[in-house]
Parts: C-alpha cells; sequence; structure tokens
C-alpha cells in the first residue's frame, strides 16, 4: 500500500505518516523510489492509533512498539509489562482527572468571587474637595450647583451653570462637560472588548512599560495636595493600575471622549480604591471646566500623539493654560524612524492629523511650543506587530515608544 492510500485509510495526513516513520514507530518496506505499508505497518498503526487515543506520549508508544517487536507480546512476562505500562498510564489520568476536578472548585471559587465584585455596592462620588478647582472654560468663572445629590462630601448628581451660559452635568458622579468645537478622539477606546482582541502581546508588553515608567517617576515626587491628571484616555490609559500605590491625598483627574470608556474606568479605579479622590469627566475637545493654573503633573499615555492624529491641533495648546508655572509632563510618545511607510499611510488615513506626527521630533518641537522642554528621555522598546487596533502600522516596520518628563523652561532642574 502507498503512503497516501495508507495515510487516507487511517485518517491522518502524509507528513504525519513520515513523521512517524522517521521516529521509527512505522518501518515500511522501500521498492524502488515509493514505500511499501504491508500488514506490519497496519498493525503498528492500529497500535498507534490505539495508544494515542489512550493519551499515551509518543515515545511512550514508542517503548511498547519496540516492546511488541522484540517479544511479539505472546507469553506471560510480556503481557505483564505490557499490563504494567497500561496501569501506569491509568494512573497518570487518573492523577490529571483528580488535579482537574480540584482545578474546577478553584475555578468556581474564583467565579463566586468575581460575581460578589461585580454586585458590589456602586462607586463613590467626586469629592466636594474638587470644586476650588472648577471653573467655566468659556470664561474663567466660578460655578453653581443647582439640584445636587451630595453623599458622604462627594457629588452624585448635579447640574453646574456659570453666569456666561455655559452648562455642565454631573451624572452617577461623571462631570459631562460639553464639546466648544468639532475636535474628534477615537471611535474605539481601550476597555471595549473588541479592541483588546486587537491589541498584540508585544504590544501590550511595551504599554505595561510604558505605565511602570510612569508611576515610577510619579511615586518619587511629593504628591500630597498634587494635582495629576492624565487626558485622552480612549487610546490608551497609564495610571489605573497602579493609582493604588500612589499617595492618597493627591486629586487625579481622567478625561475622556467615550461615557462607556470612563464608566469602565470609575468602576475599575473604585473597586482598586474608592477612598481615592478621583474626578472623571467625559469631553472630546479639551475644553475642559478647570482652573488656570491648577493641574501639577500632566499624564501622556501616548495621548497627545492620540489626539493630534484626529485633529490638526496640538492637545498643549488646549491644555497648557490649566498647568501650574512649575508643572510637569510624564509619559511616552511614540514614533517611526524617518521615511516610514506607517506615517504615509498615517498621512492617508488621517488627513487631518497634526503636521509630523508620530516623527521622532514630533512632541519635543511641539512642547517648546508652549514653554515645556524635554528633560529626560528612555527608550521603552519597538513593536513590530502592535495588531490592528493601530490601523496606520505597517507590518515590521518599527514603532518606537520612548518615556519622557518634560518641564517648564523656567522651572528645569
Amino acid at each position: 500500500m502507498r503512503i497516501s492510500s495508507f495515510a487516507k485509510k487511517f485518517n491522518v495526513s502524509i507528513d504525519t505518516i513520515r513523521y512517524y516513520m522517521n521516529l521509527g514507530l512505522l518501518i515500511p518496506v522501500k521498492t524502488g523510489t515509493y514505500y511499501d505499508f504491508d500488514q506490519t505497518c497496519e498493525d503498528d498503526m492500529k497500535i498507534i492509533t490505539e495508544l494515542k487515543s489512550f493519551e499515551f506520549t509518543l515515545n511512550e508508544i514508542r517503548e511498547i512498539i519496540d516492546l511488541k517487536r522484540i517479544t511479539l507480546l505472546r507469553d506471560h512476562e510480556d503481557l505483564a509489562l505490557y499490563m504494567q505500562m497500561l496501569e501506569r498510564k491509568k494512573e497518570e489520568i487518573s492523577f490529571e482527572i483528580s488535579k482537574l476536578y480540584s482545578t474546577i472548585q478553584e475555578i468556581d471559587q474564583k467565579i463566586d468571587a468575581v460575581r460578589q465584585k461585580e454586585t458590589s455596592k456602586p462607586g463613590t462620588g467626586f469629592s466636594l474637595s474638587f470644586i476650588p478647582f472648577l471653573r467655566c472654560p468659556v470664561c474663567s468663572g466660578p460655578f453653581q450647583f443647582q439640584n445636587a445629590l451630595i453623599d458622604n462630601d462627594s457629588i452624585i448628581d448635579a447640574s453646574i451653570h456659570c453666569t456666561c451660559g455655559y452648562h455642565a452635568e454631573v451624572h452617577k458622579s461623571i462631570l459631562y462637560a460639553p464639546d466648544l468645537d468639532d475636535s474628534t478622539q477615537n471611535s474605539a477606546y481601550l476597555y471595549e472588548q473588541k479592541t483588546v482582541k486587537e491589541i498584540s502581546p508585544e504590544l501590550v508588553k511595551v504599554i505595561e512599560k510604558c505605565s511602570l515608567f510612569t508611576y515610577q517617576k510619579l511615586k518619587n515626587v511629593d504628591l500630597e495636595n498634587k494635582v495629576v491628571m492624565e487626558p485622552c484616555i480612549d487610546t490608551f490609559v497609564f495610571l489605573p493600575k497602579y493609582l493604588h500605590l500612589l499617595p492618597e491625598n493627591a486629586y487625579y483627574i481622567f478625561c475622556g471622549s467615550k461615557q462607556e470608556m470612563v464608566e469602565k474606568l470609575k468602576a475599575k479605579i473604585d473597586s482598586i480604591n474608592p477612598a481615592l479622590k478621583v474626578l472623571y469627566i467625559v469631553n472630546s475637545s479639551l475644553h475642559l471646566p478647570l482652573a488656570n493654573k491648577s493641574v501639577d503633573y500632566l499624564i501622556d499615555s501616548i495621548s497627545f500623539n492620540d489626539y493630534a492624529l484626529f485633529n490638526h491641533v496640538f492637545p498643549l495648546a488646549k491644555l497648557t493654560k490649566l498647568c501650574k508655572e512649575d508643572a510637569t509632563i510624564i509619559g511616552c510618545l511614540a514614533y517611526y524612524k524617518q521615511g516610514a511607510k506607517s506615517i504615509r499611510k498615517m498621512k492617508e488615513l488621517y488627513p487631518s492629523a497634526y503636521l509630523k506626527n508620530f516623527e521622532k521630533d514630533f512632541i519635543k518641537v511641539n512642547i517648546s511650543n508652549y514653554q515645556f522642554q524635554l528633560t529626560e528621555t528612555l527608550l521603552i522598546g519597538e513593536v513590530k506587530k502592535p495588531g490592528i487596533y493601530i490601523e496606520h502600522h505597517v507590518e515590521e516596520e518599527s514603532m518606537i515608544f520612548e518615556g519622557y518628563i518634560a518641564k517648564e523652561e523656567n522651572h528645569r532642574e
């Protein structure tokens, strides 16, 4: 019987038969340029198939095949040895089954624990202590709060008004600030289920390193009563994983354009540490209802690149006025080497993108236009296959990530 017919008879591929031949499990007779699989090969293949169904490894099967070839498995001692091999495999499988049952019980316990978290009490509102930091983005005037629902010194719901006519809402502890222009941001968001599948493990690893870089820089400064803001959190967000390790006596502000993203982020942080003072803002245009010169630390979670991908404006044009004179930017940037096809593709996909986005000096040049200078940079890593989440990326090109710190020119050390 030729190899193709033999493989078809046992419903396996020709490559599998050749692999068995290389292992010595099958020894057909070579006739000219062809192999002939005789009855002996069929008998061996039946044993191989049966033992595989018993979860024997190929090395274990080879031991039994060798035993059969040497002894023919005919006398009492030979059969006794074969039975020992079967009994040993049976014990191994029984042990594995026991382990699986134990694992199932542990998973059930974990499911119960997760279910309890899912049904835990609702999160907190945003602290009344944020009120001094709130101002009208149109005229910089103070707000009036109407129909406020307050619980434990936290605002749950409220209507916010300014005498100039500006109006915002607080609903379920999230501040919804109206957009004052037609700015847009990423239509997808990081915590969306489909997004998780679109990001490669390679990119996840580098983003985790970016988050760790940001955390390590923040933990080395005095954050007492300081305001830390991370805007444009839709595409990436750095702080939440490490927020429970940062001081509770600081003020944290997160701003995103997607209600769903901000709601999910709030739920995650509430479960990590509900005692943190956190303000969540839904807004796309970056006209934020915050007081001028109120932010001490601005976190760039590759958000400067991302915002400038969808808008022909650099985000600091809208955020600089919120920063104190000694403010610090901590975060990460991304770029490609000169002449990269990914940059050309980005321009095709995002015709409104800000000039020179994702080029090496894009962040350095543009932050200097707003009196910030890089004081530290660190290569985080390179990614060649980020996944389809990064639509403009051309596979096998290097997307380079750097951590950086920037300070206002007059306050560099």
